[in-house]
């Protein structure tokens, strides 16, 4: 058995390179330990671990550019002039996150593995490495996506770099750039005939210091997913969403582990009189070590190292926590946008007394005892500020922030304990993004069930219309048939009479019962009437609209073209001043979107997703001033920077500079 320990955290094979990024030859600089290309039977896997070492150099920078770019933190008088370059957008060639190097350092490993493995090598008739192959193959699509979200145009190379001149060939050409679309293609393509691989460790149970280690591998289908979904935004292509969709759902309908989200997590209120809410996140502490708690909640993890001397380790703790280390400083607090998000929510109690009655109730929206306890409860969970008083140490700061996501345990959050693994991906994300391609696809009320009810056979038969079930129906998916089946006992949610649930609405996680949230709805479904119509074209547009209102309604007797155009002329008959209609799918699609982008935020706070959450609304919108607008405002509405927005209205801002 190998030494785990030593393969993953100590960088035995692999050591980390390219700390400086001041000429061409160091984004691929060559590492005698890293470079070898004797990928004999027995040392396959270690190189492959080692890629995973390399990786965690990418880990700190993933959470901190993807956050602090964005609306939900703000920054401090502690803060450092390195942060705030980030927060402002402004960063430097020498800001010490601006190191592509380590991102090529990446795919150089990947490119050199995939290009020397002997996939042709058989063990009872199986290939014997195709799991790990298959693995760097993700790993590259991986990191090539972040190169391009994070500097837009980069070298592409998929081939080994084993010289300088090579290298300087590569960064000097402007012939071999490549862009978000063209990763999109190239890895879609790439990727795509390994969907069915499984991940390397995975069954066995192999764990190290409570780590999965098939957990440190990003599952195919789920990348497939992310580049389907990127390349659905940029393009506005309905096939890619769907590709997107039906992704997610084979890798979340998988009979080898479904994927559900389970009852327990769900932060509520305690009492019905909104006095207590619930004492601790289930999931807020998800850096724990707890091996089973990594296994439910974490898609895809990036081991990390607890002391320098192992290898690379996190400063995030830091980061987010007050702890001795860092004098109780943080560099960032929550923003007040994140906490107006939070607070707009509509929290929902669903009680049942001694003698059966059922109720619903809702939080209130004044009254209560603490800012945080307003509306979603996720960000109180996870979230804590304190004032200390300490005579005997001015140096110390007296404000104190716990963001209780970044620390290896509760007792730990004011030590010395570093975090042990970050996520690439976890598993309500993957359900909020599975939601982002069906709503786009246009599937709303698909989408609002992965919101509001939770994912299940029955929930998709009973919550969606006529027309959008069977359309969902005529989509093939690898398990279950398609896109609108679910595995009936993987996936079981309440159905007033089922006690064994695992799957609830993804905003019940903290808005309570979303399932009987009268608040948390679709409009009503009624012709919805808006503009004044001017010419005969309009009006023939109108009736377009009312055609896509009727067609979509779950009466299918409007299906039937004579009784549609006796209606439509009725109803333009009946117009005084003619308006137009308004689709209400396009209604239902808009409705869900915010959902949506609330959901993200108030899931995925703090954890890096936020900028490239608003960047691909922005791209879809094709409307840079989305994200502007967002980010410049994440004081509040009322204390908007005009200057940053003015900055973000520009694409090109959104990029690092490349040395």
């Amino acid at each position: 058995m190998m030494k785990t320990k030593s393969i993953i955290f100590s960088g035995l094979l692999l050591t980390m390179v390219g700390a400086a990024t001041t000429s061409c030859e160091d984004m691929f600089t060559k590492d005698s330990e890293l470079y070898t290309t004797d990928m004999t039977p027995k040392d396959t896997i270690f190189q492959l671990m080692g890629i995973v070492n390399r990786i965690q150099s990418l880990a700190d920078r993933s959470v901190i550019l993807g956050e602090v770019r964005a609306d939900l933190v703000d920054i401090n008088s502690s803060t450092s002039t390195t942060i705030k370059q980030i927060a402002n957008n402004d960063i430097t060639v020498d800001n010490k996150y601006n190191k592509i190097a380590d991102y090529y350092s990446v795919i150089n490993a990947c490119n050199i593995y995939i290009a020397n493995v002997d996939t042709a090598y058989r063990v009872h008739n199986k290939q014997y490495y195709i799991r790990e192959y298959a693995a760097a193959k993700v790993f590259r699509a991986w990191t090539y996506l972040q190169l391009v979200l994070n500097y837009e145009q980069v070298p592409f190379v998929t081939e080994p770099v084993l010289t300088a001149a090579a290298s300087d060939d590569i960064v000097n050409s402007t012939s071999n750039r490549i862009d978000l679309a063209g990763v999109c293609d190239y890895f879609i393509e790439d990727i795509k005939p390994y969907v069915n691989i499984e991940l390397p460790f995975s069954g066995s149970g192999t764990t190290q210091n409570g780590i999965l280690l098939e957990k440190c591998f990003i599952p195919c289908r789920v990348m497939l997913g992310e580049l389907y979904l990127w390349r659905a935004t940029l393009n506005g292509s309905q096939a890619d969403y769907i590709n997107a969709a039906v992704q997610y759902h084979d890798y979340l309908d998988d009979p080898v582990g479904y994927k559900t989200v389970n009852n327990s997590y769900r932060t509520t209120w305690m009492d019905t009189k909104f006095t207590r809410p619930a004492s601790s996140y289930s999931r807020a502490f998800f850096t724990s070590n707890a091996s089973s708690r990594v296994s439910y909640d974490f898609v895809a993890l990036i081991p990390l190292d607890t002391c320098a001397y192992d290898g690379t380790y996190s400063d995030l703790g830091d980061f987010y926590n007050s702890q001795f280390r860092n004098n109780y400083n943080v560099q960032v607090n929550p923003s007040q946008a994140l906490k107006d998000i939070s607070a707009s929510q509509i929290n929902c109690l669903y009680v049942v007394d001694a003698t059966g009655k059922r109720d619903t109730l809702y939080a209130p929206t004044s009254g209560l005892d603490e800012e945080l306890y307003y509306g979603d409860l996720r960000l109180n969970s996870i979230y804590n500020k304190k004032t200390v008083n300490d005579r005997y140490h001015a140096e110390y700061n007296p404000e104190r922030q716990s963001i209780y996501k970044f620390a290896s345990e509760e007792a730990a959050v004011e030590g010395d304990g570093r975090i042990t693994y970050l996520p690439f991906y976890r598993l309500p994300i993957i359900y909020l993004h599975f939601a982002e391609a069906l709503n786009n696809a246009g599937f709303p009320q698909a989408a609002m069930v992965v919101l509001k009810y939770g994912v299940s056979q029955s929930m998709f038969a009973t919550k969606i219309n006529s027309s959008e079930l069977e359309k969902l129906q005529a989509i093939a998916t690898t398990f279950d048939g398609n896109l609108a089946s679910w595995n009936t006992t993987g996936f079981v949610t309440y159905d007033g009479v089922a006690a064994d649930i695992n799957q609830i609405g993804i905003h019940s996680l903290g808005c309570g019962y979303s399932e009987y949230n009268a608040y948390y709805t679709l409009p009503e479904d009624t012709v919805v009437f808006n503009n004044l119509v001017e010419t005969d074209a309009e009006l023939a547009d109108s009736i377009d609209s009312l055609r896509i209102i009727y067609l979509n309604k779950e009466d299918v007797t409007w299906q039937d073209t004579v009784a549609f155009d006796a209606a439509a002329a009725s109803m333009t008959a009946k117009v005084i001043a003619p308006k137009y209609y308004v689709s209400m799918k396009d209604t239902y699609v808009s409705t869900v979107r915010n959902y949506l982008l609330d959901e993200l935020a108030l899931e995925g706070m703090f954890e890096g997703y936020r900028f490239y959450d608003l960047m691909r609304e922005s791209f879809r919108r094709n409307d840079p001033t989305y994200l502007a607008e967002k980010v410049a405002c994440r004081k509040g509405k009322d204390a908007e920077d005009a200057a940053l927005k003015a900055k973000l209205s520009s694409k090109s801002a959104w990029y690092l500079p490349i040395k």
